[in-house]
């Protein structure tokens, strides 16, 4: 009896692992958030309610602070990167620092999710 226990578990605990579902997808998330140190369930500030010329604490591709263009539609971010630098290198490497544009967070396309004012 214990033997078709047993298989029927470890049946059962195969088909779980290979099925894919929503709930699976959304507990991943939610685990992959806390991992990061993210709350899972974050109030995103809609695109209505922003502000032409103001900074906003959030979630971006390349900074987490940036600054909401009404005209372009976007925001602005500072992004730094340390490029080695050929003619010291293995010692020094060069940094840069850029001006990007990040979109607003939408199922469709963007990148930057605003939080809070800064």
């Amino acid at each position: 009896m214990k033997a078709i226990i047993s298989k029927h578990h470890a049946h059962i605990g195969r088909r779980g692992g290979r099925v894919s579902s929503e709930a699976k997808r959304q507990a991943a998330r939610r685990n992959a958030l806390l991992r990061w140190g993210r709350k899972p369930e974050e109030a995103v500030i809609p695109i209505i309610e922003l502000k032409d010329g103001q900074w906003y604490r959030g979630i971006g591709r390349n900074s987490d602070i940036g600054r909401w263009d009404e005209e372009a539609r976007c925001f602005w971010v500072i992004s730094f990167a340390n490029l080695p630098d050929p003619l010291h290198y293995p010692k020094g490497s060069m940094r840069i620092v850029r001006l990007k544009q990040e979109g607003y967070y939408e199922p469709e396309g963007g990148t930057f999710k605003p939080l809070e004012r800064a």
